[in-house]
Protein backbone atom coordinates (compact mmCIF):
# COMPACT_ATOMS: atom_id res chain seq x y z
CA UNK A 1 0.00 0.00 0.00
CA UNK A 2 0.99 3.35 -0.52
CA UNK A 3 0.08 7.00 1.07
CA UNK A 4 0.94 10.30 -0.41
CA UNK A 5 1.07 12.92 1.33
CA UNK A 6 -1.02 16.17 1.03
CA UNK A 7 -4.59 17.55 0.94
CA UNK A 8 -5.79 14.58 -1.24
CA UNK A 9 -4.93 10.61 0.68
CA UNK A 10 -4.32 8.35 -1.72
CA UNK A 11 -3.67 4.72 -1.17
CA UNK A 12 -3.89 1.59 -3.15
CA UNK A 13 -3.25 -2.71 -2.69
CA UNK A 14 -3.41 -5.92 -4.04
CA UNK A 15 -1.99 -8.26 -5.75
CA UNK A 16 -0.06 -5.97 -8.55
CA UNK A 17 1.77 -4.20 -6.31
CA UNK A 18 3.53 -7.28 -5.23
CA UNK A 19 4.12 -8.03 -9.19
CA UNK A 20 1.44 -10.83 -9.87
CA UNK A 21 -0.39 -10.23 -12.95
CA UNK A 22 -3.14 -12.68 -14.63
CA UNK A 23 -3.09 -13.04 -18.30
CA UNK A 24 -5.49 -14.83 -20.79
CA UNK A 25 -5.43 -16.82 -23.94
CA UNK A 26 -7.81 -17.05 -26.91
CA UNK A 27 -9.51 -20.46 -25.47
CA UNK A 28 -9.41 -18.72 -22.00
CA UNK A 29 -9.84 -15.21 -22.45
CA UNK A 30 -9.08 -12.91 -19.03
CA UNK A 31 -12.11 -11.24 -17.35
CA UNK A 32 -11.70 -8.13 -15.61
CA UNK A 33 -14.57 -7.49 -13.43
CA UNK A 34 -14.44 -3.90 -11.93
CA UNK A 35 -16.29 -2.23 -9.41
CA UNK A 36 -16.47 0.93 -8.88
CA UNK A 37 -17.81 2.36 -4.84
CA UNK A 38 -17.73 5.10 -2.75
CA UNK A 39 -19.12 4.99 0.84
CA UNK A 40 -20.43 1.51 0.82
CA UNK A 41 -19.28 -0.47 4.03
CA UNK A 42 -22.65 -1.96 4.50
CA UNK A 43 -22.79 -3.77 0.54
CA UNK A 44 -18.96 -3.80 -0.62
CA UNK A 45 -18.15 -6.97 1.41
CA UNK A 46 -21.13 -8.90 -0.48
CA UNK A 47 -20.04 -7.87 -3.57
CA UNK A 48 -16.40 -8.79 -3.62
CA UNK A 49 -17.44 -12.55 -1.83
CA UNK A 50 -19.71 -12.73 -5.00
CA UNK A 51 -16.63 -11.83 -7.28
CA UNK A 52 -14.42 -13.71 -5.62
CA UNK A 53 -16.25 -16.80 -5.25
CA UNK A 54 -16.65 -17.20 -9.49
CA UNK A 55 -15.84 -20.85 -10.71
CA UNK A 56 -14.12 -18.64 -13.91
CA UNK A 57 -10.77 -19.00 -12.78
CA UNK A 58 -9.06 -16.91 -15.07
CA UNK A 59 -10.56 -13.87 -13.88
CA UNK A 60 -8.75 -10.55 -12.40
CA UNK A 61 -10.56 -7.85 -9.68
CA UNK A 62 -10.26 -4.39 -9.88
CA UNK A 63 -11.96 -1.98 -7.05
CA UNK A 64 -11.69 1.54 -7.90
CA UNK A 65 -12.68 3.59 -5.04
CA UNK A 66 -13.82 7.44 -4.67
CA UNK A 67 -11.84 8.29 -1.43
CA UNK A 68 -14.32 6.49 0.90
CA UNK A 69 -14.57 8.09 4.53
CA UNK A 70 -16.58 4.67 6.07
CA UNK A 71 -14.69 1.65 6.60
CA UNK A 72 -14.75 0.86 2.97
CA UNK A 73 -11.32 0.77 2.39
CA UNK A 74 -10.64 -0.96 5.61
CA UNK A 75 -12.42 -4.26 4.20
CA UNK A 76 -10.61 -3.61 0.88
CA UNK A 77 -7.63 -4.10 2.85
CA UNK A 78 -8.45 -6.83 4.40
CA UNK A 79 -9.25 -8.87 0.88
CA UNK A 80 -5.75 -7.11 -0.13
CA UNK A 81 -3.99 -10.78 -1.15
CA UNK A 82 -7.40 -11.93 -3.12
CA UNK A 83 -8.15 -8.58 -4.91
CA UNK A 84 -5.91 -8.38 -8.13
CA UNK A 85 -5.88 -4.49 -7.43
CA UNK A 86 -7.58 -1.32 -5.88
CA UNK A 87 -7.43 2.16 -5.35
CA UNK A 88 -8.76 4.69 -3.68
CA UNK A 89 -8.87 8.52 -4.32
CA UNK A 90 -11.23 10.98 -4.98
CA UNK A 91 -12.96 11.63 -8.17
CA UNK A 92 -15.17 13.43 -9.69
CA UNK A 93 -17.96 10.75 -10.44
CA UNK A 94 -18.97 7.58 -11.07
CA UNK A 95 -17.99 7.92 -15.03
CA UNK A 96 -14.62 9.07 -14.19
CA UNK A 97 -14.25 6.70 -11.93
CA UNK A 98 -15.45 3.97 -14.13
CA UNK A 99 -12.96 5.31 -17.32
CA UNK A 100 -10.23 4.94 -14.52
CA UNK A 101 -11.04 0.95 -14.35
CA UNK A 102 -10.99 0.70 -17.97
CA UNK A 103 -7.67 2.20 -18.00
CA UNK A 104 -6.25 -0.36 -14.96
CA UNK A 105 -7.14 -3.50 -17.39
CA UNK A 106 -3.98 -3.62 -19.49
CA UNK A 107 -4.82 -7.01 -21.72
CA UNK A 108 -6.69 -5.77 -24.46
CA UNK A 109 -8.36 -8.77 -24.96
CA UNK A 110 -9.32 -9.10 -21.82
CA UNK A 111 -13.70 -9.00 -21.05
CA UNK A 112 -14.32 -6.24 -18.83
CA UNK A 113 -17.51 -6.11 -16.56
CA UNK A 114 -18.43 -3.53 -14.28
CA UNK A 115 -20.04 -4.48 -10.91
CA UNK A 116 -20.41 -2.23 -8.88
CA UNK A 117 -21.54 -1.94 -4.73
CA UNK A 118 -25.21 -2.39 -5.88
CA UNK A 119 -25.20 -4.97 -8.25
CA UNK A 120 -25.06 -8.73 -7.39
CA UNK A 121 -23.72 -11.32 -9.92
CA UNK A 122 -26.76 -13.71 -10.33
CA UNK A 123 -24.67 -17.20 -9.59
CA UNK A 124 -21.22 -18.53 -8.91
CA UNK A 125 -20.88 -20.17 -12.77
CA UNK A 126 -22.34 -17.01 -14.36
CA UNK A 127 -19.08 -15.63 -15.76
CA UNK A 128 -18.08 -18.92 -17.10
CA UNK A 129 -21.32 -19.52 -18.59
CA UNK A 130 -21.50 -15.88 -20.64
CA UNK A 131 -17.66 -16.51 -21.83
CA UNK A 132 -18.59 -20.21 -22.59
CA UNK A 133 -21.50 -19.19 -24.72
CA UNK A 134 -20.28 -15.70 -26.01
CA UNK A 135 -18.64 -17.30 -29.28
CA UNK A 136 -15.44 -14.94 -28.90
CA UNK A 137 -17.99 -11.42 -29.67
CA UNK A 138 -16.62 -8.44 -28.89
CA UNK A 139 -19.48 -7.73 -27.04
CA UNK A 140 -21.25 -10.37 -25.28
CA UNK A 141 -24.46 -9.33 -22.91
CA UNK A 142 -27.07 -11.19 -21.10
CA UNK A 143 -30.18 -10.95 -18.75
CA UNK A 144 -30.37 -8.80 -15.35
CA UNK A 145 -33.21 -9.20 -12.59
CA UNK A 146 -34.06 -5.74 -11.38
CA UNK A 147 -36.03 -5.61 -8.17
CA UNK A 148 -38.05 -2.53 -7.16
CA UNK A 149 -39.35 -2.89 -3.35
CA UNK A 150 -41.30 -6.54 -2.90
CA UNK A 151 -41.21 -6.86 -7.35
CA UNK A 152 -38.75 -8.03 -9.13
CA UNK A 153 -38.79 -8.61 -13.12
CA UNK A 154 -36.37 -10.05 -15.62
CA UNK A 155 -34.93 -8.01 -18.07
CA UNK A 156 -32.45 -7.85 -21.11
CA UNK A 157 -32.90 -9.54 -24.99
CA UNK A 158 -31.12 -9.36 -28.25
CA UNK A 159 -31.13 -6.10 -29.60
CA UNK A 160 -29.85 -4.50 -32.74
CA UNK A 161 -28.54 -1.22 -33.65
CA UNK A 162 -31.92 0.65 -34.39
CA UNK A 163 -33.82 -1.22 -31.18
CA UNK A 164 -31.62 1.11 -28.70
CA UNK A 165 -33.32 3.81 -29.59
CA UNK A 166 -36.37 2.88 -27.57
CA UNK A 167 -34.11 0.92 -24.97
CA UNK A 168 -30.98 -0.48 -23.79
CA UNK A 169 -28.45 -3.14 -22.54
CA UNK A 170 -28.69 -3.88 -19.13
CA UNK A 171 -24.97 -2.47 -17.82
CA UNK A 172 -24.26 -4.62 -15.45
CA UNK A 173 -25.13 -8.01 -17.69
CA UNK A 174 -22.49 -6.55 -20.54
CA UNK A 175 -18.88 -8.17 -21.44
CA UNK A 176 -16.82 -5.56 -23.31
CA UNK A 177 -13.56 -6.50 -24.53
CA UNK A 178 -11.02 -3.57 -23.77
CA UNK A 179 -9.91 -2.51 -26.95
CA UNK A 180 -13.31 -1.90 -28.06
CA UNK A 181 -13.03 1.32 -25.46
CA UNK A 182 -9.78 2.03 -27.67
CA UNK A 183 -11.74 1.85 -30.48
CA UNK A 184 -15.11 3.55 -29.63
CA UNK A 185 -14.03 5.75 -26.80
CA UNK A 186 -14.41 5.46 -23.04
CA UNK A 187 -17.36 6.31 -21.05
CA UNK A 188 -18.65 10.26 -21.57
CA UNK A 189 -18.75 12.20 -18.55
CA UNK A 190 -20.76 14.65 -19.30
CA UNK A 191 -23.36 12.73 -18.54
CA UNK A 192 -24.51 12.37 -15.20
CA UNK A 193 -26.52 9.39 -15.34
CA UNK A 194 -26.52 7.91 -19.48
CA UNK A 195 -23.45 7.76 -20.08
CA UNK A 196 -23.16 3.84 -20.07
CA UNK A 197 -26.25 4.03 -22.75
CA UNK A 198 -24.58 6.04 -24.75
CA UNK A 199 -21.11 3.82 -24.91
CA UNK A 200 -23.46 0.64 -25.69
CA UNK A 201 -25.10 2.86 -28.45
CA UNK A 202 -21.54 3.63 -30.12
CA UNK A 203 -20.46 -0.15 -29.61
CA UNK A 204 -23.21 -0.73 -32.01
CA UNK A 205 -23.14 2.20 -34.56
CA UNK A 206 -19.48 0.85 -34.90
CA UNK A 207 -18.33 -2.15 -36.45
CA UNK A 208 -18.09 -4.18 -33.12
CA UNK A 209 -19.68 -7.94 -32.91
CA UNK A 210 -22.24 -8.83 -30.25
CA UNK A 211 -23.85 -11.99 -28.66
CA UNK A 212 -26.99 -12.04 -26.77
CA UNK A 213 -26.62 -14.52 -24.15
CA UNK A 214 -30.09 -15.93 -22.62
CA UNK A 215 -28.65 -16.07 -19.11
CA UNK A 216 -29.70 -14.07 -15.77
CA UNK A 217 -26.01 -12.37 -15.25
CA UNK A 218 -26.48 -10.10 -12.33
CA UNK A 219 -29.41 -8.36 -9.86
CA UNK A 220 -29.62 -5.12 -9.62
CA UNK A 221 -32.00 -3.26 -6.67
CA UNK A 222 -33.90 0.39 -7.51
CA UNK A 223 -33.36 1.51 -4.51
CA UNK A 224 -36.63 3.99 -4.63
CA UNK A 225 -34.78 5.61 -7.84
CA UNK A 226 -35.89 9.40 -7.14
CA UNK A 227 -38.42 11.55 -9.64
CA UNK A 228 -35.57 13.69 -10.12
CA UNK A 229 -32.94 11.00 -10.87
CA UNK A 230 -35.09 9.27 -13.79
CA UNK A 231 -36.72 12.43 -15.20
CA UNK A 232 -32.79 13.33 -15.61
CA UNK A 233 -31.74 9.68 -17.07
CA UNK A 234 -34.58 10.60 -20.04
CA UNK A 235 -33.55 13.75 -20.81
CA UNK A 236 -29.93 12.34 -21.05
CA UNK A 237 -31.08 9.48 -22.78
CA UNK A 238 -33.28 11.73 -25.85
CA UNK A 239 -29.43 13.53 -26.11
CA UNK A 240 -28.08 10.55 -26.75
CA UNK A 241 -30.49 9.38 -29.55
CA UNK A 242 -30.54 12.85 -31.13
CA UNK A 243 -26.96 12.74 -31.36
CA UNK A 244 -27.03 8.99 -32.42
CA UNK A 245 -30.08 8.65 -34.72
CA UNK A 246 -31.82 9.86 -37.60
CA UNK A 247 -35.17 11.07 -39.28
CA UNK A 248 -37.20 8.03 -38.06
CA UNK A 249 -35.22 6.13 -35.67
CA UNK A 250 -34.92 9.29 -33.80
CA UNK A 251 -38.57 10.08 -33.43
CA UNK A 252 -39.58 6.74 -32.60
CA UNK A 253 -36.87 6.87 -29.84
CA UNK A 254 -37.85 10.53 -28.17
CA UNK A 255 -41.12 9.05 -28.26
CA UNK A 256 -41.07 5.92 -26.49
CA UNK A 257 -38.93 8.24 -23.44
CA UNK A 258 -41.91 10.58 -24.18
CA UNK A 259 -45.13 8.77 -23.91
CA UNK A 260 -43.85 5.46 -21.51
CA UNK A 261 -40.49 6.56 -20.19
CA UNK A 262 -41.78 9.67 -18.15
CA UNK A 263 -45.48 8.90 -17.82
CA UNK A 264 -44.55 5.34 -16.16
CA UNK A 265 -42.14 7.55 -13.64
CA UNK A 266 -44.15 9.90 -12.94
CA UNK A 267 -47.15 8.04 -12.01
CA UNK A 268 -44.77 5.79 -9.82
CA UNK A 269 -44.08 8.91 -8.13
CA UNK A 270 -47.45 9.47 -7.12
CA UNK A 271 -48.07 6.45 -5.83
CA UNK A 272 -45.03 6.73 -3.66
CA UNK A 273 -46.55 9.93 -2.45
CA UNK A 274 -50.07 8.57 -1.60
CA UNK A 275 -48.77 5.63 -0.58
CA UNK A 276 -50.28 3.12 -2.67
CA UNK A 277 -47.16 1.97 -3.85
CA UNK A 278 -46.57 -1.64 -2.44
CA UNK A 279 -50.42 -2.04 -2.99
CA UNK A 280 -49.68 -1.19 -7.04
CA UNK A 281 -46.79 -4.09 -6.88
CA UNK A 282 -48.19 -6.85 -5.14
CA UNK A 283 -51.29 -6.26 -8.00
CA UNK A 284 -48.77 -6.68 -10.74
CA UNK A 285 -46.99 -9.34 -9.00
CA UNK A 286 -50.70 -11.36 -8.39
CA UNK A 287 -51.88 -10.06 -12.07
CA UNK A 288 -48.30 -11.52 -13.45
CA UNK A 289 -48.81 -14.85 -11.36
CA UNK A 290 -52.35 -15.45 -11.88
CA UNK A 291 -51.34 -14.48 -15.78
CA UNK A 292 -48.59 -17.63 -15.90
CA UNK A 293 -51.22 -19.80 -14.14
CA UNK A 294 -54.32 -19.73 -16.77
CA UNK A 295 -51.99 -19.14 -20.05
CA UNK A 296 -51.40 -22.45 -21.96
Amino acid sequence: MTVRPGTVTRADGGRRTRGVRRAGSESRPLVSIVTVVLNRVSHIEETILAILGQSYRNLEYIVVDGGSTDGTVDILRRYDDRIDYWVSEPDTGIYEAMNKGIDLVTDRESYVMFANSDDRLFSPQVVERIVGRGRGADLVYGKMQVTDGGASRITGREVAFNDLAGETLNHPATFTRRRVFDLVGKFDTSYRIAADYDQIVRCFAHPVTTQFVDEIVSRMSMHGTSEAQFRLSCRERKRVVREHYRAVTRLSGILSVNLYALPRSSARYWLARTGLLDRWRALKGFSSGLWHWISP
